[in-house]
């Protein structure tokens, strides 16, 4: 029923429909049973194409298929590509027909890609801001194969969903299909604004969820975390704060990305994602004064010194933000290979606690100060290449 309603919505939005018949089986009931509908919907637009008909026999039996009641039929051979370039014409001459000259696109407010385990309700989640089931969803994980970009407008401004295939652990799979969806998946995050996490609260955070933020962070996307099915969930007017704070306890990783409640089910406060991704975009685009952040670097730094490295001691010399789609913080020190990871978590943190980056990935960039000139005496020169 699900496919059937796929089916619909496609036929009805689509400008040209292409019916594929196989002319080594012959009419099926199932080809009456489409063309009908298909006289009922796109009759206007709809093109017979029968497959396999490389043979003098299929050319002869061409006839029969204009039992279907379409009136443009072309035999073709997708093997051979016998006819394909005539059918592809007559394509090409409906769309002319139908489009006005192109006009420029606006570009998307916001990208948003929904990732997450299978059976985390992504496309649940798109279904419901949609307003229609453009996604087919079933409770059987795996159900979504490809990732899929929707439109639809939120308060005036163009939002595009993409709904992807859930994120398997890479030991867990087997088939090829599930190797492409995760890999398209992947290549979702890779251009999206933001990603929305969606985590089952039930199920609640896995070491799966885990890989997934940091695959989001590594390649510099914001990112918020939806706990989905809230509507199933025992709770009072507690319940939500005390998983929050809970949950940044137990995963550092998540303590400065936004939290939401929703039941991609019942519709509850599924618009909390899009203005949530619409507000981390914003904070996306922050810039801190120089001048600002280098004194509380060296505020930081003070309070709380690297640790003491006597052969390769780390000294820091200066800081500002770089100009980046995402919040990139320069650092020339001495020693640079010699920061610890504590260390670059210290500073990351410290930099999230007196700023607005929530749910922005922060990244920090450690460069060497050059080696004073022959002849300079107390100075520190940069060379070009370290140019901020």
């Amino acid at each position: 029923e699900a496919i059937h309603e796929q089916v619909h919505i496609a036929v009805k939005e689509s400008d040209v429909v292409l019916f594929l018949v196989d002319a080594k089986s012959g009419l099926t009931d199932l080809d009456l049973m489409i063309a009908r509908q298909l006289r009922k919907e796109a009759s206007d637009k709809s093109i017979l194409a029968v497959n396999k008909a490389e043979t003098k026999t299929a050319e002869y039996e061409l006839d029969t298929y204009r039992a279907l009641g379409i009136d443009e039929i072309h035999p073709v051979s997708a093997l051979h590509g016998n006819g394909v370039a005539d059918l592809l014409d007559s394509v090409v001459k409906r769309l002319s027909r139908k489009h006005s000259p192109p006009q420029e696109s606006l570009e998307p407010e916001i990208m948003l890609a929904i990732v997450g385990r299978p059976n985390a309700g992504k496309s649940s989640l798109v279904n419901k801001l949609l307003g229609q089931n453009r996604m087919i969803v079933h409770h059987e994980p795996g159900t979504t194969r490809d990732s899929i970009d929707s439109e639809m407008l939120y308060n005036d401004k163009r939002v595009v969903l993409i709904d992807t295939a859930g994120l398997r652990k890479r030991s867990h799979v087997k088939q090829d299909m599930e190797y492409y969806s995760n890999l398209r998946a992947i290549q979702s995050i890779e251009r999206c604004d933001i990603c929305v996490l969606m985590v089952d609260v039930k199920a609640g955070i896995g070491v799966q969820d885990l890989r997934i933020l940091r695959k989001i962070q590594e390649m510099h996307k914001g990112v918020l975390l939806a706990w989905n099915k809230w509507d199933i969930m025992e709770k009072d007017h507690r319940t939500f704060d005390q998983l929050v704070a809970q949950t940044r306890k137990d995963y550092m990783e998540l303590r400065f990305i936004p939290m939401v409640s929703i039941s991609a089910m019942t519709g509850q406060r599924v618009t909390a994602v899009i203005d949530t991704a619409l507000d981390i975009k914003e904070r996306l685009k922050t810039r801190v004064p120089s001048a600002d952040f280098e004194n509380n670097v060296f505020s930081w730094v003070r309070v709380h010194p690297h640790p003491a490295i006597p052969e390769n001691p780390v000294r820091f010399l200066g800081a500002k933000q770089v100009d980046a789609p995402y919040p990139l913080f320069r650092f020339f020190v001495t020693n640079p290979k010699e920061i610890s990871p504590a260390y670059l978590r210290y500073l990351t943190n410290k930099i999230y606690e007196n700023y607005n980056f929530d749910g922005c990935p922060v990244t920090l960039d450690f460069r060497p100060i050059a080696k004073p000139k022959h002849g300079a005496t107390g100075q520190h020169i940069r060379s070009d290449e370290e140019e901020m």
